[in-house]
């Protein structure tokens, strides 16, 4: 290790946490890294004069953070809990405690590196949603390339400028959702959610079925296998919850067993074109005619007539519509297949 006046000042700034022998060896793997003893300490200070307790917390995870991710972004690692702490000493003590084990979930250090560079760009806007996103960062990877993970946090940055709740939850869903939804799909499927948020008996936003749609819709769009679809389906339920949440629900609930029921691809493209033009006119109509399309398809059999055929169908619904919107509802739920049969 070198005798340099730096790496003294550093050896004793260390040692009164972390006591001599574990000092000499982090001090060496530094210097071995190829990182300059000046640099740890003119972070150090940034951090002591932020939080003194957060800079303390920053040296005893160090031993930590070079057992599971090694000395190499032990810079980036300051710079990032230093932005933190200048926001909030109480986060920058958390990152210090998690971080190593984050860092250490991440193989490559060039991800981890990206990973660390993102984040000290959005602790300029919010420290609490950096945490957030660094908690999920390691699975975040699994699904989205690195250079992809920007463009994913972005949306949710700017959803907690309007609602933080529905803003940290979808950074939390990233991992389930990016793997079924592009996204170019996902602000709409936010749409959806945020449709969904209603006033509790106090007057304050209850977001309960809000956050059981953004935990459970992944799992469920993943059932269906084509992914245009999946999109389809999402802009489809957005368009019913603006009128009537619970249709909204109920369309995503039921969406899977209901497109699988249609005999192909050309007709369950159809039923949620279709579906999609009623939608926007009268939710209920529009969820009952989706329930009964299987049905209305094996009535009217298949192949080009057919399609014809079910174009007239509903084309004749839509006119009911536009005078009876309860008489279209009994068209599309029932009345209608007994003049097809």
């Amino acid at each position: 290790m070198a005798d340099s006046p730096v790496s003294d000042r550093l050896v004793n700034r260390l040692a009164e946490e972390l006591g001599p022998a574990t000092t000499d060896y982090l001090v060496a793997r530094l210097v071995q890294s190829g990182i300059r003893p000046a640099a740890i300490l003119a972070l150090l200070d940034e951090l002591e004069a932020a939080s003194p307790k957060a800079a303390r917390a920053a040296i005893e995870a160090l031993p930590e953070l070079d057992r599971r991710a090694e000395c190499s972004q032990v810079v980036s690692w300051l710079d990032l809990g230093v932005a933190l702490a200048e926001s909030s000493g109480a986060t920058a003590l958390k990152y210090f405690k998690d971080s190593p084990l984050i860092l250490g979930l991440i193989e490559s250090t060039d991800s981890q590196a990206a990973i660390l560079a993102i984040g000290l760009e959005m602790a300029e806007q919010d420290a609490n949603v950096t945490l957030e996103y660094l908690k999920v960062a390691p699975y975040i990877l699994t699904v989205v390339p690195p250079e992809y993970v920007k463009s994913w946090l972005e949306i949710g940055v700017e959803l907690t400028q309007v609602d933080l709740v529905v803003g940290l939850e979808y950074i939390r869903q990233i991992p389930v959702l990016a793997p079924v939804l592009p996204l170019s799909e996902v602000r709409r499927w936010l749409s959806f959610g945020m449709k969904l948020i209603a006033p509790n008996t106090l007057g304050k936003p209850d977001y309960l079925a809000t956050m059981e749609f953004m935990r459970t819709s992944p799992a469920i769009l993943g059932e269906i296998e084509q992914a245009p679809l999946r999109s389809q389906v999402v802009s489809l339920g957005a368009l019913l919850a603006e009128q009537v949440p619970e249709a909204g629900i109920a369309w995503l609930a039921e969406a899977p067993t209901l497109i699988q029921a249609l005999p192909s691809a050309e007709w369950q493209r159809r039923l949620l074109q279709y579906g999609s033009l009623l939608a926007e006119k009268d939710a209920e109509a529009a969820l009952s005619y989706l329930r009964r399309g299987s049905e209305i398809v094996r009535m009217i059999g298949d192949g080009p007539p057919a399609f014809s055929r079910f174009e007239d169908w509903f084309k004749a619904g839509m006119e009911v519509l536009a005078y009876s919107p309860e008489g279209a509802r009994a068209y599309f739920a029932m009345e209608s297949l007994k003049a097809l049969s």
